[in-house]
């Protein structure tokens, strides 16, 4: 824009003073279409810094990649998610009826993950929220329990003595003492269980018992017992609503993470043992993972359990509405059956001729190993890092104490080949390894795997095998 400067000289007359003043005037002005938009005359505000988003991180585990908040399986189980079969209600009643009214001792017997101990934990919270007082002695997993361990427990105090824990069990008030695998406690704090056992006022005692091999003393104390209650499996049904709802209190759904064909392959493998059941599925679940299947389906079960044998078979009770259908569906073609002969032997009606029966085709035998030949057992091939996820949870499980699950995940590893695995499978039954106490050994069982991963080519096989007083691979 251009302008005119004007320079005016004004004379005050009064003091005879000036002042220059000077007036900047606009010119002539630009046409409006030419005039440039002020707007562009301003300096324009820098554009503001978006800060970009991170990067999501890959999921470190089952629980992040579906979402849950806990993992749904293999976690002790309080009262509050506690879930009462109807085929275990009937031995829940009975345990709490001696915890609140009885003294002397009960056993609660049951195969291996029927779910003793869960029904143990769960009856002794109830039992306190009653007002009973309930003493506690759980093993922990990774071992046994000492002796000042079992007194400090049963004493109420630290450093308590052999009398401090007998007058804490039998003075007022009542106790109720819940043992779990009773059989593995050291020697002389069963001598002091005797004792309570023959106590004439003394407190409710409710004991389970491992699988280890029985002691002379056990043999003794359980001619003690005052009743024996047991646990049996639980129905399909049952078991569907376990996976359902354990899955539910850790933020999922059955809907959203299993299909219903691999639940259905789980039940039928379980046997209705709910402890089989959390197994299979904290494994189904870590296969997913090392699989990315956003849903656990029939392969990620046949992938994570192995392929079903004819020997898994889990027949259902037959309760319920389904069981009597099943009945009513056999009565009727077995009368049909009948119909259908008594029809022919009264009408003559003749069977085919021979050269018409259906004759079975000649197979020929398999040939027999040679003696003192083993074959090679067959390898399941899984993708590297399935096989090495299902290592990593089964060395877990060993350092928690859960050899049930860690065999579970060892033994899938060492089908498909991994010589750790199966050298690690071995040590669970080798009456050698400290790990291993608590557990029934098996030196058999543990040299056919320490054969294997011998076979894998492990080095340390070898050493172990010998050891054991077995063999080596020929």
């Amino acid at each position: 824009m251009r302008g005119l400067l004007q320079v005016h000289l004004t004379r005050h007359h009064g003091d005879n003073s000036a002042y220059l003043w000077i007036m900047l005037t606009a010119g002539p002005t630009a046409p409006d279409r030419m005039r440039r938009p002020s707007n562009l005359l301003a300096d324009k505000p820098a554009a503001p810094t978006v800060a970009r988003a991170p990067e999501p991180t890959p999921p470190q585990n089952y629980v992040e990649l579906y979402g849950l908040s806990k993992p749904p399986f293999g976690s002790a189980t309080d009262k509050a998610s506690y879930i009462l079969f109807s085929a275990h209600r009937r031995a829940f009643e009975l345990v709490m009826d001696h915890m609140l009214n009885g003294h002397g001792a009960v056993l609660l017997v049951g195969d291996e993950g029927v779910g003793k101990t869960e029904m143990l934990r769960a009856a002794a919270s109830v039992a306190e929220g009653s007002d009973q007082a309930v003493l506690r002695l759980f093993r922990p997993k990774d071992g046994r329990l000492s002796r000042a361990e079992v007194l400090e427990t049963l004493g109420g105090k630290p450093n308590a003595t052999r009398e401090d824990m007998l007058q804490a069990a039998l003075n007022p008030p009542r106790k109720a003492i819940v043992i779990d695998d009773f059989d593995l406690l050291p020697s002389d704090c069963l001598a002091d269980l005797r004792t309570l056992m023959e106590a004439e006022s003394g407190p409710a005692l409710v004991l389970t018992v491992s699988a280890a091999p029985r002691r002379p003393e056990i043999t003794a104390l359980l001619g003690l017992l005052r009743n024996t209650i047991r646990l049996i499996p639980i129905s399909p049904a049952e078991a569907q609503q376990f996976i359902e709802r354990s899955l539910w209190i850790a933020g999922g759904t059955s809907r959203r993470l299993i299909e219903p064909d691999a639940m259905r392959v789980i039940i039928g493998r379980s046997g209705g043992m709910p402890g089989a059941i959390g197994r299979m599925m904290d494994a189904a679940l870590t296969a997913g993972f090392a699989r990315g299947d956003s849903m656990i389906t029939t392969r990620t079960v046949t992938a994570a359990i192995g392929a079903r044998t004819p020997s898994h078979r889990y027949e259902p009770t037959g309760d319920g509405v389904a069981g009597r259908a099943l009945q009513i569906v056999s009565v009727g073609l077995f009368l049909a059956g009948v119909s259908l002969f008594a029809y022919k032997a009264m009408h003559g009606v003749a069977p085919p001729p021979a050269d018409q029966a259906a004759v079975p085709a000649a197979t020929a035998a398999p040939p027999a190993p040679a003696l003192g030949t083993k074959p090679a057992p067959a390898i399941t091939p899984l993708p590297a890092d399935l096989v090495a996820a299902l290592v990593k949870r089964g060395n877990e499980s060993l350092i928690l104490g859960d050899f049930a699950a860690a065999r579970l995940f060892l033994q899938r590893a060492a089908e498909a080949g991994s010589a750790p695995a199966a050298l690690a499978l071995g040590k669970t039954y080798d009456p050698n390894e400290t790990g291993a106490k608590g557990t029934r050994p098996d030196p058999a069982r543990a040299a056919d795997w320490y054969r294997r991963a011998e076979s894998l080519g492990d080095p340390a096989a070898a050493g172990l095998l010998q050891r054991l007083g077995q063999p080596e691979n020929p």
